[in-house]
């Protein structure tokens, strides 16, 4: 399984960012209140699990249609879609306008207390140009044909589902779901749309916590343009998804978790499930060369060591060669007499081959392997490989373990408590699971923070995700591979400079993202302000120069205060406007292009 290193483009970074200057102009802001019906329509969980409360809680209400700018859409308390237009010819904002009705939705949420707990809050997605997805959070999809979106005409529904009801997604719990993204395909004179569900189980028996389903329906080749359903496929974990997106041929899906996520039904082809463990009548398989040759291993966030106690009859060598040409690997292999114990090639991530040393007592045999990506800390050494060793308490012969925060990778730059949202037990990977044979092709790993947002920057492509790099956050996109190629390109795409650092700052913040051409990052709070970060000051760097001579490299910092709107239930941030969607207004933040 090919490891994904999640190296920053040098070319997109700034080392000598000088932070962000305080700016008191204001920021024009447009405000339309509601009408006593066009509210928010918004489900309450009584669910007291913290996955129940950051689906509920954190979910983004306005939704940005990436195929027009200036445009997003919500769900009001009586069911009809409303649209939301900023005109930035004209620098104002257009009336609200309804463009769909759905049918059924009340603000309480359902009429008894069983639907309400299997209820979630209606969500919509745009998968093509001309398509709109939208449930109502309690087991219907609706497919709607938009057309031009520009024009603000009525949608119409050309299909409306209930997956549940198809029995083709076993597994399925009552109620509904949350859409977290779509893909439409058009490929071998097929049309297809492919859309991914989120589902939580509360129970306390519950195997799993976390239900995603991934749903295929192909359009009818003759007749009306309705959709049917045609494949269903389900994916388990205990760990919330703090990213998920189809790749461009909707043949994998990308998640970022803390735990992993794993087929567990598909309708297509028999999902395979791991072996039964052998009984004691049955052949027992020899024991893995470390456990005849055992070790102990502990990392640093640069340095991963490997000590093994000496024996009588077992002789210990390191064989470490450099790379013969610019295409072809390093060799690194610890032999236990002629057993290979550590192959480098099955290592977790990479490491600096000319760092590596060893040493040699009369009682211990260390090596020292410096980690190529410092700073990450490695969930295991290699597949199958011993747990990482913890120093027993009172053990003198071992050193303490280290309780403070990890070293700071300049002093510059210190990391703080707040920077590690879930503490240093918490580590998030990236993997990629293929749909054809349901194994996982690719893995990134993520640190022990998880992705701080996801942001579409142009329309058709998959999310952008963006991740903590030191003080800085990078933002990755992936990258088109040929059609049946088991594939995973992430590509640095551009860099919020010193935002990672100011956003472990918000203790309130409830809604990060950015501007399509990364012009701006926002941290919004769910009732007192937000908080924007422009990367340029403009040509005149705030005026400030450095006693050399040398000009300034510094960003903008300004803060919106919001007053007597209620609480903020979504975003959408365009280039030039941030449109907020609140519980008793809609708010447009103008925001001057440098």
């Amino acid at each position: 399984m090919p490891h994904i290193e999640l190296r920053p483009d040098q070319k997109l970074l700034k080392p000598n960012f000088d932070g962000y200057k305080l700016s008191l102009e204001p920021v024009p802001v447009l405000s339309t209140e509601f009408s006593p019906t066009s509210h928010p329509h918004r489900v309450k969980t009584n669910d007291c699990s913290y996955y129940h409360a950051r689906l509920f809680g954190m979910q983004n209400h306005l939704v940005r249609d990436p195929w027009a700018p200036g445009q997003c859409y919500y769900l009001d308390s009586i069911g009809l879609l409303q649209r939301v237009c900023y005109d930035s010819a004209q620098g104002r904002m257009l009336p609200i306008a309804a463009v769909y009705k759905l049918p059924t939705v009340s603000s309480n949420g359902s009429n008894g207390e069983e639907d309400a707990a299997a209820r979630y809050n209606c969500s919509l997605l745009f998968p093509s140009e001309h398509h709109c997805l939208l449930s109502d959070g309690c087991g219907t999809v609706r497919v709607l044909e938009t057309g031009d979106r520009t024009t603000g005409r009525e949608w119409k529904a050309q299909s409306t589902l209930r997956p549940v009801e198809h029995n083709l997604a076993q597994g399925v719990l009552p109620g509904g779901g949350v859409l977290l993204d779509g893909r439409y395909v058009a490929r071998d004179g097929k049309r297809l749309l492919h859309f991914l569900t989120l589902q939580l189980d509360g129970q306390p028996e519950a195997k799993y916590k976390c239900l995603l389903h991934w749903h295929t329906l192909e359009q009818q080749q003759s007749g009306p343009p309705a959709w049917t359903l045609c494949a269903s496929r389900t994916l388990a974990s205990n760990g919330y998804p703090r990213f998920c997106a189809l790749d461009y041929h909707a043949a994998a899906v990308l998640v970022a978790s803390d735990q992993p996520y794993r087929f567990v039904y598909d309708s297509e082809r028999p999902v395979v499930g791991p072996e039964p463990k052998p009984t004691e009548s049955e052949a027992v398989e020899p024991p893995a060369a470390w456990e005849q040759f055992p070790f102990r291993w502990t990392q640093t966030p640069d340095e991963v060591n490997v000590t093994f106690d000496k024996h009588k009859d077992v002789q210990y060598r390191v064989v470490c060669e450099p790379s013969s040409g610019p295409n072809e690997p390093s060799l690194l292999q610890v032999f236990a007499n002629d057993t290979v114990v550590v192959d480098g090639a099955q290592l977790f991530a990479a490491i600096d081959h000319d760092s590596t040393t060893w040493s040699m007592d009369p009682k211990l045999f260390d090596i020292a392997m410096r980690k190529q990506q410092p700073g990450v800390m490695w969930p295991f050494l290699f597949p199958g490989a011993p747990d990482e060793a913890v120093p027993e308490a009172g053990d003198a012969s071992r050193p303490p373990p280290d309780v403070d925060l990890p070293p700071a990778p300049n002093l510059s730059a210190p990391l703080e408590p707040c920077d590690f949202e879930s503490g240093q037990d918490t580590y998030y990977t990236l993997e990629r699971l293929s749909a054809a044979d349901h194994t996982v092709t690719h893995t990134a790993s993520l640190g022990h923070g998880p992705p701080l947002f996801a942001v579409t920057l142009r329309a058709g492509l998959p999310a952008t995700f963006a991740t903590r790099h030191d003080v800085d956050a990078c933002l990755w996109q992936l990258q088109p591979v040929p059609l049946g190629a088991e594939d995973c390109r992430l590509q640095h795409e551009g860099t919020l400079h010193a935002f990672g650092y100011v956003q472990a700052s918000k203790r309130q913040q409830k809604y990060l993202g950015c501007a399509p051409d990364l012009g701006y990052g926002v941290v919004c709070e769910s009732h007192r302000g937000v908080y924007l970060y422009k990367g340029s000051y403009g040509a005149s760097g705030a005026g400030l120069r450095n006693r050399t001579g040398a000009q300034v490299t510094i960003g903008q910092h300004q803060f919106v205060s919001l007053k007597d709107v209620g609480e903020v239930l979504g975003i959408a941030c365009e280039n030039d406007v941030l449109i907020l969607l609140a519980e008793k207004a809609i708010l447009a933040l103008q925001l001057t292009a440098e």
